[in-house]
């Protein structure tokens, strides 16, 4: 039997693809499959929302346009390598190199020679759907083919590479991504034979970092293996292709004694990998999804709560990426032992897809608070990647002398999750529900959507949470019944006020909950919210209570510059904005005037987040 060539598969499956995709006689996506359980609430197309002036818009573009001119041989080049085929193009460094000098102890280059490509493909195949970006897309066409070259059934790239579960994950996600929202004709093709280079390189389930330690090992990592994250990538890919062979997978690869000892209300975090342990739980509420067991969903549920019971006051966790035992204090002894403090990239998209799909499941407006702390507090100030790989990885909340600073080695996987989370950001600002929206971000955006088979749009201005309010704005071609559901923030207080065209909408605007305003809305239409931002004390842990954080609504305020050693508590809650700069809030303690400031009004100036209070 002729054996068919990694090019000619690639050419082939191109043509046949491209062919099927131009005049099909069923559309491509016709065999897709459905879930057991459909939400309540489901996801705006990329192509709905669109960011508007701001910092996050900023973000996502710096993101957008790096991936869109990286070198296209470099992102291959350890791909190649690896099937010994010709590799042009520059070496990108660090993580990301074909090398053979990595050490576990202190040296980190080709640590997952092309770890991240299934993410950069990710993050330009999100941000064509948003943008409508042709060079985008054609890059993305131009990679997907690329990589298609260099697969073959062998699975030659997995033989002695460390993590081959965890680079599959992002590989699939990222040809699942190209195929949905780039429309690449042979991605879905590509990943079957992805698929079948993989599976002799994995393990017959998910093993646990202990399970893997147990089996015989090269070095300690290789078995830092995460197969345990398969499921929600597999499961997607099922859905969207309808190939039952990646629902057997994401059966496979349940991490069950884990979601088991969560769904029972066990804690089985403390020492486990932090990232990781979150990004789990979106496979655990994809397994729920797929088979309708509730188990999956109390185990997704649970895990997050006690990931919350052990977060810093900026919605951050797992200080040296690993969750603490509870109830020992432990999460205030990092504040003078580490400064690895919480994995920011990698953390705050793994956070967004959790409380992303628990909103949408349970329509609780709590996972919307803890997303928004998340986003202002931390992934808000990262530094953006440097066109060399330089990539922020560490917010730092130490109490002695914490900066920020760029992560030593190029292209870690924070670099692979910042332009999948920043494509995110509108598709975690709305929602569409039965019968009408949920506004879930205060950002400067615009929705736009079908109503009732009508065109509506509406456009959010807002300079939230520098100021308390945030308008919407309709376009509607016609006047439609529906409902806007607001997301009031459990922290709100009395003065909270919501108004439709000046007037004040009847109801109590309850904290911690979603406000329906239900009305046959026209075009021109405001519905105003202003938001009572109280001032507010939050203890690191309940063991160390005069170790406190100042929060003024979302933000977490960090004190830079010479700081005391203490301060009172009715200090701290005197905080007002500096009239020098309206970003920043004076505290006028013993020691003179203080500076505090937002996270993501940090620069280059040493800052700390924790306070010690006495009074």
């Amino acid at each position: 039997m002729k054996r068919t060539t990694r090019r000619q598969f690639a050419k082939t499956a191109m043509i046949s693809a491209a062919g099927a995709w131009i005049a099909p006689s069923v559309p491509i996506w016709a065999n897709s499959a459905t879930a057991a359980i459909s939400p309540p609430l489901s996801t705006f197309p990329y192509s709905s929302v669109q960011l508007l002036d701001g910092p996050f818009r900023t973000q996502f573009e710096q993101n957008h346009q790096l991936f869109l001119h990286l070198d296209e041989d470099g992102l291959l080049k350890p791909f190649r390598q690896r099937e010994g085929m010709p590799a042009p193009g520059p070496k990108l460094g660090g993580w990301y190199d074909n090398a053979t000098d990595f050490n576990p102890e202190n040296n980190f280059h080709g640590f997952i020679p092309g770890h991240s490509f299934g993410q950069y493909l990710s993050g330009l195949a999100r941000a064509y759907a948003i943008t409508g970006s042709k060079p985008t897309q054609a890059k993305v066409h131009r990679l997907v083919r690329g990589f298609a070259e260099t697969v073959e059934p062998s699975g030659k790239f997995y033989v002695d590479y460390r993590l081959p579960g965890y680079t599959f994950d992002k590989t699939c996600c990222g040809l699942i991504d190209a195929h949905e929202f780039a429309n690449d004709p042979i991605a879905l093709e590509v990943l079957k034979r992805a698929t079948d280079a993989v599976v002799p390189h994995l393990p017959e389930k998910a093993l646990s970092r202990a399970e893997q330690e147990a089996r015989p090992h090269k070095d300690i990592s290789y078995t830092w293996d995460e197969t345990y994250t398969l499921p929600e990538n597999l499961f997607l890919a099922y859905q969207r292709s309808g190939d039952k062979r990646y629902f057997d997978l994401g059966k496979r690869f349940i991490y069950h004694e884990y979601y088991d000892a969560l769904a029972e209300n066990r804690n089985a975090l403390p020492g486990k990998h932090a990232y990781s342990h979150v990004n789990t739980l979106s496979s655990a509420m994809q397994a729920y999804l797929m088979l309708g067991d509730e188990k999956y969903l109390r185990a997704a549920a649970n895990g997050l709560r006690m990931v919350q019971e052990q977060s810093y006051a900026t919605g951050g966790w797992g200080p040296n990426e690993a969750f603490v035992e509870p109830d020992k204090g432990l999460l205030a002894a990092s504040l003078g032992s580490t400064h690895a403090s919480f994995e920011t990239p990698c953390g705050a998209y793994g956070h967004f897809k959790i409380t992303r799909y628990l909103l949408r499941v349970t329509e609780d407006s709590r996972y919307g608070d803890s997303m928004e702390r998340v986003l202002y507090n931390t992934i808000a100030g990262a530094k953006p990647i440097l066109p060399d790989g330089t990539s922020f990885y560490y917010s730092d909340y130490n109490e002695h002398d914490a900066k920020k600073v760029y992560y030593k080695d190029k292209w870690p996987c924070c670099s692979g999750t910042f332009p999948q989370q920043t494509a995110d950001y509108g598709i975690s600002s709305y929602y569409p529900g039965q019968g009408g929206i949920y506004v879930n971000l205060f950002l400067p955006s615009k929705l736009t959507w079908t109503q009732n088979g009508s065109h509506c749009s509406l456009t959010q201005t807002t300079q939230y949470p520098k100021l308390n309010t945030t308008e919407l704005r309709f376009q509607l071609r016609r006047p439609e019944n529906f409902t806007v559901h607001l997301r009031v923030p459990a922290w709100a207080d009395a003065k909270t006020r919501i108004s439709v065209n000046g007037k004040r909408a009847e109801g109590d605007a309850t904290p911690g909950k979603f406000f329906a305003v239900t009305r046959t809305w026209k075009n021109g239409d405001r519905l105003e919210f202003e938001m009572g931002m109280p001032w507010r004390l939050e203890a690191v842990d309940a063991q160390n209570p005069d170790w406190v954080a100042l929060l003024h609504g979302p933000l977490s305020l960090f004190g830079t510059a010479e700081l005391p050693a203490r301060v009172t508590r009715a200090q701290l809650l005197a905080a007002r904005p500096s009239p020098a700069d309206s970003d920043d809030f004076v505290v006028t303690a013993d020691a003179g005037k203080l500076t505090f400031r937002p996270f993501a009004r940090i620069a280059d100036e040493p800052y700390r987040l924790y306070q010690r209070v006495s009074g």
